[in-house]
C-alpha cells in the first residue's frame, strides 16, 4: 500500500504542476485509489485527517469521493439552468408614436461593448457585426 500511496502522491503533484486549482478533476483511477486508501487507513485504526495528511488531498475532495460525487465544477446545481449564452431579442419599446424613433436609435447606435460569457470583448461594432462575429467565435 505504501509503494501505491508514493505512486499516487507523484501523480497528483504532476497533475497539480500542469493546472490551475479547480480546473480538471483528478482520474477515476486516482480517486478509486484514495477511496480504497481511506477505507484502509480507518480500518486499521488511523483517522480521515491522517488519510488526507497522506494522500496530500483536502478533506472535503476526499469526502466527496467517498460518496461518489463527481467533481464539484463539473456538478449542476440544483435547478440551475445550464450556462450559455441566452438568446437577446432587441424589440421596440411599447410607447405609442415612438416606434420610428426606437428603431433608427437602434440602427443608429453605431459602437458598442459586447462581452461574451466565455470572455471575448467585442468594442467598436454595430449591434449586427458584432452578433455575426460572435456566432463565428461559437459565442
Amino acid at each position: 500500500m505504501e509503494k501505491e500511496l508514493e505512486q499516487f502522491r507523484q501523480e497528483v503533484e504532476r497533475l497539480r504542476a500542469g493546472r490551475q486549482k479547480g480546473s480538471l478533476p483528478y482520474p477515476e483511477v486516482l480517486r478509486a485509489f484514495a477511496v480504497r486508501y481511506v477505507a484502509h487507513v480507518l480500518e486499521t485504526g488511523g483517522t480521515f485527517e491522517a488519510a488526507a495528511t497522506a494522500l496530500g488531498v483536502s478533506k472535503p475532495t476526499l469526502q466527496a469521493w467517498r460518496k461518489g460525487k463527481p467533481a464539484a465544477h463539473r456538478r449542476a446545481k440544483a435547478g440551475a439552468e445550464p450556462q450559455g449564452l441566452v438568446p437577446v431579442v432587441v424589440s421596440e419599446p411599447k410607447k405609442p408614436g415612438r416606434p420610428a424613433v426606437a428603431q433608427a436609435a437602434v440602427a443608429q447606435a453605431g459602437p458598442l461593448a459586447v462581452v461574451a460569457p466565455g470572455g471575448f470583448r467585442v468594442e467598436g461594432l454595430s449591434l449586427e457585426a458584432a452578433a455575426q462575429l460572435l456566432r463565428k467565435l461559437g459565442c
